[in-house]
């Protein structure tokens, strides 16, 4: 299955907030609707959205232009509220542009309001990172490979991207707990949940969210009090668990289902873990469904 550039909206979960996200990409912003008066570039076209639109500035000038003022903008962030008329003259490969909107929750609804309210005052400049110009460029790669590996890696360097932002936009008293690992704990989570199956290292985490080993094993250490091998076989387990369960699977071909090695060693990991056999187990659960 081919996947698409400019997918449609996807999900993002950062600082305690749901937001969806739409991925433009580098192409110029233009639309429908009246130039302002005297505007010598006659073709380009005033647009608005019901979202708020996000511009990374990552090389070159991005030249803004709204009903009431004509901007430029270098290696910065600039958002633009909804229903605010504008339209840009990005240079070629200089900017990457997010669409995004806030789906309210209750975890962080007064952060959520407060971000809300910063945003509508009007267009809001915010500093362009070195982290966030990294993802940013990532994100921009991936874009052009469409493929459902690359398009897995955009949606994690979104998350990193937005994450950055909302600690940006929160509230100073906020701040300190909104934490970079936050998101970077669920980017990594994310894919381990997804590859726990297989062999996986420290490298291969690292290199798909983006950080050193030394972090992952930091952020690991912090989130979950262990090491990235037992943090796998806590997960295998688990799975091994419901199998167990809710299955009538023999035990061995569990145990070589979720990659716990040969079924004497998957007993002993179980029993450490569980306080009973594999078997037991299954025998407790039936009499007891």
């Amino acid at each position: 299955m081919e996947y698409q550039k400019n997918k449609p909206t996807l999900t993002v979960d950062v600082c305690g907030l749901r937001l969806k996200v739409i991925r433009v990409g580098k192409s110029p912003r233009l639309g429908g609707g009246r130039a302002p008066v005297g505007d010598s570039q006659a073709v380009r076209r005033i647009h608005s959205h019901f979202t708020y639109e996000a511009f990374f500035i990552t090389a070159g000038k991005l030249e803004l232009v709204t009903e009431g003022e004509r901007r430029t903008y270098e290696r910065r962030v600039v958002i633009i509220p909804p229903r605010v008329g504008h339209y840009t003259l990005p240079p070629p490969d200089g900017s990457f542009c997010l669409l995004f909107s806030f789906d309210m929750g209750k975890k962080h609804a007064s952060t959520a309001a407060h971000i809300q309210k910063r945003l509508q005052e009007g267009i809001c400049e915010l500093p362009l990172s070195g982290d966030v110009d990294y993802y940013i460029r990532a994100i921009a790669r991936k874009s052009e490979e469409n493929t459902p590996a690359a398009e897995r890696d955009a949606e994690l360097l979104s998350a990193l991207v937005f994450h950055e932002l909302m600690r940006l936009l929160s509230p100073e008293e906020e701040v300190q707990t909104l934490k970079k690992t936050d998101a970077r704990h669920g980017a990594i989570e994310t894919y381990i949940n997804a590859n726990f199956h297989h062999r996986i290292t420290l490298s291969d985490v690292a290199k798909q969210v983006y950080l050193s080993t030394r972090q992952v094993s930091r952020i690991l250490q912090q989130e979950y009090g262990c090491t990235l091998s037992q943090l796998v076989i806590q997960k295998k387990l688990a799975s091994a668990q419901m199998l167990i369960r809710s299955t009538d699977m023999k035990i061995g071909d569990i145990a070589s289902q979720v990659n716990l090695g040969s079924e004497n060693y998957f007993y002993s990991l179980f029993k450490k873990a569980y306080g009973m056999t594999p078997l037991k187990y299954r025998q407790q659960c039936r009499r007891n469904p």
